[in-house]
């Protein structure tokens, strides 16, 4: 009889060791996991931050060049459009009230 309470403590408490190694072995995994998220959430931070910067950078290169090309080439921009429009409308009216003074 001693010897099976001997073989069943035993087996209790490499249950209980082993119940420890387990709690130890899941605790240290949820730590290097929550690491790891972290340093996953800060890469990607970190690559959106220097994609957005890249992406200005960019923008305003493609934004210089367009200019550039632009004015080689000899085409007027949508403000001197505007602007030309505007005063053709004004030399219109000038011309209509001109001719109603004719009149």
């Amino acid at each position: 009889m001693a010897d099976l309470k001997r073989v069943f403590y035993t087996g209790i408490g490499l249950a209980l060791k082993g119940k420890k190694k387990v709690e130890e072995a899941a605790k240290k995994f949820v730590e290097n996991n929550k690491r790891e998220a972290d340093e996953g959430k800060k890469f990607v931070d970190k690559t959106i931050k220097h994609a957005e910067t890249t992406k200005n950078e960019l923008s305003k290169k493609i934004n210089k060049t367009v200019k550039t090309t632009v004015n080689k080439i000899g085409f007027i921009t949508r403000k001197e459009t505007d602007n030309l429009k505007n005063e053709i409308e004004k030399l219109k009216s000038q011309l209509h009230k001109s001719e109603k003074k004719k009149k």
